[in-house]
């Protein structure tokens, strides 16, 4: 028997040790946690029912920033900085910035802060409506790629009096831009200002892709999906969903594409033109990316006319790809969930659509979120305008029309953004940013209005049984305005929660929540 020398097992040991701790760790590199757009942690084993309603459980630090936060914050595990390896959390500001914070203990400063230049403000823009409240320089939640260790985000300023969008490419390690880095974003028609980078990025088959929508439908724009190369950031290629129309945007309430199998990508579009030929408001698309962006299938609501009309966008919520399905949901304004499928979405009309719920009692906002847990397997949760909090049972391909559960507060705009941890199908929890009781309440909730906001979670199993509220102890646990698109972002064993800070604009702030030490 070879006997290893204490030179040779050292090495070893340290190797073995480092695998541990990193096996365990959680990241959250793209909105609602996957491709799919699930929303959903389903590897987290500190964060349980029990240990969130033992009285533990609250806000543990926040850190403050330069402006409103409208992306959700992203988390990256074990990342290899100059003091060593930590678990990291990076947010965006409405004021063209990006902070590398420590995500498990508070730091007097970041680990680093990139801004790019002068941010474009409501005065400079003169749509004639708050739809973003002071400036909106990044208002896309980014991406990041493990394998590229590089964080993707668009970035809108002022240069030279004039207007760009623009690509970044950064180290998540030093915040430095990659070669070529930045790119100017163009196409045919696009205006920099016109056009809102409000939905999530995708990163998916080696491309970013890029949606934009519009604001408050103001002046003439076009829903675009833009793909760049990930390693080269060379445009690939440019869609337009209404090349011959107006309109289409691409909003989703923040919410990215989602991506499926065999190269497709999945977004709903808002009001705009709808032909079936050439444009596709109002509707469910289906891209292929094998051959640049090619248009592969689509749905469209057989009341489309009367959709966009009356500014009932089809879009207000994210399309959510249902795992180990062909199943995709849509739901807008009118509070239907439309259940279709993916290989034939079903073109125009409701005949097309596996089934059409009304799954909430006013508008949808932000994603619905997917768990399937032991207790009543799959299921999707929505929290809608003005409504509870409703849990719906997904059996034999169809959601059952009644909530299996449903909690007893409401939010009025935007409702609750959602997001899930769970171990496996055991000890779940959704955990809700709404609006907090304790807000002056606006007619439009915070739909113009930047007003105060509440962390809530839930029991998954039974939304009735709140576990604990940040409105319980406002002074020590809340974290200011309400992010009113951000959903919370679960990661060994911290919440993490996006905020407008303490005024109309120019503030903002993000509170990381977690297990108190045992007194």
């Amino acid at each position: 028997m070879k006997i290893l020398s204490l030179r040779t097992i050292l090495p070893l040991a340290v190797l073995l040790l480092s695998a541990t701790v990193v096996y365990g760790q959680v990241s959250v590199l793209t909105q609602h946690n996957n491709h799919e757009r699930t929303g959903a942690n389903l590897r987290e084993t500190r964060l349980t029912p029990a240990r969130v309603a033992s009285g533990r459980f609250g806000k543990l630090f926040s850190y403050r920033v330069d402006g409103q936060v409208y992306g959700q914050p992203l988390v990256a595990a074990h990342v290899a900085m100059a003091s060593g390896f930590h678990n990291v959390v990076y947010v965006t500001t409405v004021h063209n910035s990006v902070y590398a914070f420590d995500a498990d203990q508070y730091q007097k400063s970041p680990y680093w802060h990139d801004q790019f230049g002068p941010a474009p403000g409501v005065s400079d823009a003169h749509f004639g409506c708050s739809d973003l409240n002071g400036q909106f320089g990044i208002i896309g939640t980014p991406v990041i790629s493990a394998a590229r260790r590089t964080l993707y985000v668009v970035s809108l300023s002022i240069a030279h009096d004039r207007f760009v969008q623009q690509l970044h490419a950064l180290n998540i390690r030093n915040g430095k831009e990659r070669p070529g880095s930045p790119v100017t974003i163009r196409a045919y028609g696009f205006d920099p200002l016109q056009q809102n980078q409000r939905p999530a990025l995708l990163l998916e088959n080696g491309a970013v892709y890029i949606g934009y929508s519009s604001h408050c439908d103001s002046g003439r724009y076009h829903g675009y999906l833009f793909a760049y190369g990930a390693g080269s950031l060379r445009r690939i290629a440019a869609f337009d969903v209404t090349p011959t129309g107006n309109g289409g945007s691409i909003w989703m309430s923040g919410q990215g594409p989602a991506a499926g199998p065999r190269g497709h990508i999945y977004f709903s579009t808002s009001n705009g033109t709808y032909d079936g030929r050439y444009n596709f408001a109002d509707s469910v698309l289906r891209l292929s990316v094998r051959h640049g962006l090619t248009m592969r299938d689509w749905f469209t609501p057989a009341n489309f006319k009367l959709i966009n009309l009356a500014d009932l966008d089809l879009d207000s919520s994210g399309v959510l790809r249902i795992p180990h399905t062909h199943l995709v949901t849509a739901a807008g304004k009118q509070g239907f969930m439309y259940l279709l499928n993916t290989r034939h979405l079903g073109h125009l009309g409701g005949a097309g659509a596996v089934q059409k719920l009304h799954a909430t009692a006013s508008e949808l906002n932000g994603g619905p979120v997917y768990w399937e847990g032991a207790k009543f397997g799959p299921r999707i949760y929505v929290w809608g305008q003005d409504d509870v909090l409703r849990g719906y049972r997904l059996i034999g391909g169809k959601l059952q029309t009644r909530p299996f559960s449903r909690s007893t507060a409401t939010s009025g705009y935007p409702g609750g953004m959602l997001s899930l941890s769970a171990q496996g199908r055991h000890d779940g929890i959704i955990w809700a940013s709404a609006l907090s009781r304790r807000a002056r309440f606006h007619k439009n909730g915070a739909h113009h209005f930047s007003t105060l906001g509440v962390l809530r979670a839930y029991d998954a199993n039974d939304l009735r049984r709140e576990l604990w509220s940040s409105d319980r102890d406002f002074a020590r646990d809340g974290c200011g305005n309400l992010s009113k698109n951000a959903p919370p972002t679960i990661a060994n064993g911290k919440v993490y929660l996006a905020s407008f800070g303490s005024r109309q604009t120019g503030t903002g702030r993000l509170c990381v929540y977690g297990l108190r030490p045992k007194s």
